[in-house]
């Protein structure tokens, strides 16, 4: 049996350093992993603390579907996935 190779820049990135992931299904969900915690939560703001950072979903009619420890589904209309970096210290 052959097997098809998909092109490099297609592939999966690999996470070994268990940055935080986002993945959206269109603008209804989305799922993100390895985050630190959830730092603050409404029907228009989910924000989760990372390495580095922060994961903030903004949208309407925000809700956590599935919360499980590092990983949790937001569902609702999805308007903007911001990435808050912190700053280096010095």
């Amino acid at each position: 049996m052959k097997t098809k190779k998909r092109p490099g820049q297609l592939a999966w990135a690999p996470n070994p350093g268990r940055e935080v992931r986002v993945t959206t299904v269109g603008d209804r969900r989305a799922l993100v992993e390895n985050h630190l915690g959830v730092d603050a939560y409404s029907p228009e703001l989910v924000r989760m603390r990372c390495r580095g950072g922060a994961v903030c979903l903004h949208g309407r009619g925000l809700s956590l579907r599935e919360v499980r420890v590092g990983a949790l589904i937001v569902a609702g209309v999805l308007d903007k996935v911001e990435l808050d970096h912190d700053s280096p210290a010095g």
